[in-house]
């Protein structure tokens, strides 16, 4: 078929007398819209919307703001709808700068209503994109200017999941695209080189699975957990380090522990995943997938020759570490009524499940130390000081939790339950990390 460049050129008794006068209409019907942009676009700057030296919108009289309205939607035109046809980069800016100026809140809710729109549809189309990337194998990529690598491409998805926190379905899509290109790099052998990038992905990983995040971010977290446990989270090679990583498994093990059920079978996945080294090829329920998981980084320790940093690790999540500042919320609350935690289900699993949690992290780690004689490395100057740091702190909780538990009422299982529920994890806690620091000593 001919172009309608052909068309121009083809002579009079030639031409299609059809296709020459929709083409001609077409170029004119061209020329005649553009012509009509111009003359709205003069008309736009120099009304009262644009021009500061008018009179107020309140002088204009009845209609006054329907008139500003009609004038706005044009400025919403070449500002915010379609700007590139109005030709002139610098107008959207200057125009929306104006619109958000307007005295009038008809026009301001006008243009917020239409920035919204416009804010929403370019996160559809970046969702759609994503979602097609992910059912993607060899990806190319492109700044529009020249071809990214692999590394540089990592680093702007990082840059575009950390920013869209404001979205669900958006986070979901770039952690889960982020992630699959990791596994990719660390696949094809090119994780070395960006270190940076894969730790920075190990840090929102990490930061997605909080009891405040919603429950389809956590569910995509664990799928992603499960994908990369073969890559990251059992690779001899630690590619992200040993710090990164035990974050990983502490993440993995936050969301077996999860309230949504949900949640808790996609992180049990990671036992029957062909990747993992427990791998029995069938599902498994997430206590079970706890237990299992708690022994399997404990051998994995091992492996990696890692064990007296890993002990000394594995210790601080006994004692609790990440629970300071809701402990000291507490702390500066004690005369708080049973009735007011009625409904706080998470502070509930924290003083139930967790006791648990603690004791099976307990018994592994008790294992994992008596591991430590056999191990000829020792430990360093620095772990040293951690395990003195550390012994110190638990001392500290364990005589503030018996002092706390010896200043509550009579029978506080009954008069204060939550209280002395929340004093008694604590004071376990501390207690079993002392015992565990005391055999870790005893094995320099």
């Amino acid at each position: 078929m001919a172009s309608c460049g052909d068309f121009l050129l083809w002579g009079d008794f030639e031409r299609p007398r059809g296709l020459s006068w929709r083409t001609s209409c077409w170029v004119h019907g061209g020329l005649e819209v553009g012509a009509l942009r111009r003359d709205a676009l003069s008309i736009l700057m120099t009304s009262e919307l644009v021009d500061s030296r008018k009179s107020p919108s309140s002088s204009l009289g009845p209609g006054s703001t329907q008139y500003l309205l009609s004038l706005a939607r044009v400025a919403l035109s070449a500002s915010v709808e379609i700007p590139e046809l109005w030709g002139n980069p610098e107008l959207p800016g200057q125009l929306l700068q104006h619109l958000l100026a307007c005295p009038d809140y008809e026009v301001r809710e006008l243009t917020l209503e239409q920035v919204l729109k416009r804010l929403l549809e370019e996160e559809e189309d970046v969702l759609t994109v994503l979602s097609v990337l992910l059912r993607t194998s060899e990806l190319q990529w492109s700044d529009g200017v020249r071809t990214l690598s692999q590394e540089e491409a990592l680093l702007h998805l990082l840059a575009l999941a950390e920013k869209s926190s404001h979205s669900e379905e958006l986070s979901c899509a770039a952690l889960t695209l982020v992630s699959q290109l990791v596994v990719n790099q660390l696949a094809t052998s090119q994780g070395d080189a960006a270190v940076a990038g894969l730790r920075r992905w190990g840090e929102l990983v990490c930061s997605c699975c909080g009891e405040e995040r919603p429950s389809e971010v956590k569910l995509a977290t664990a799928k992603v957990l499960v994908s990369c446990t073969g890559s990251v989270l059992s690779s001899p090679q630690l590619p992200l380090g040993l710090p990164a990583t035990l974050s990983l498994w502490r993440s993995l093990f936050t969301l077996l522990q999860d309230e949504d059920q949900d949640v808790r079978a996609a992180a049990a996945d990671f036992i029957s995943t062909p990747a993992s080294p427990l791998s029995a090829g069938v599902p498994v329920c997430p206590p079970a997938a706890l237990q299992s998981g708690v022994g399997l980084l404990c051998h994995l320790l091992q492996q990696w020759g890692q064990v007296p940093a890993g002990a000394v690790a594995l210790a601080q999540w006994l004692l609790g570490d990440g629970d300071a500042a809701r402990e000291a919320a507490a702390d500066e609350a004690p005369g708080l009524d049973e009735e007011d935690f009625l409904f706080e289900k998470g502070d509930l699993n924290l003083w139930a499940e967790p006791v648990q949690w603690v004791r099976l992290l307990h018994g592994h780690l008790g294992s994992l130390v008596e591991t430590l004689s056999q191990d000829s490395g020792g430990a360093g100057p620095e772990l040293e000081q951690q395990v003195r740091t550390l012994t110190c702190q638990a001392e500290a909780k364990v005589l503030s939790s018996q002092q706390a538990l010896e200043a509550l009422p009579e029978l506080p299982q009954f008069s204060c339950t939550m209280e002395h529920s929340r004093l008694l994890l604590r004071h376990q806690r501390a207690s079993l990390t002392l015992d565990v620091l005391e055999r870790l000593r005893q094995t320099r």
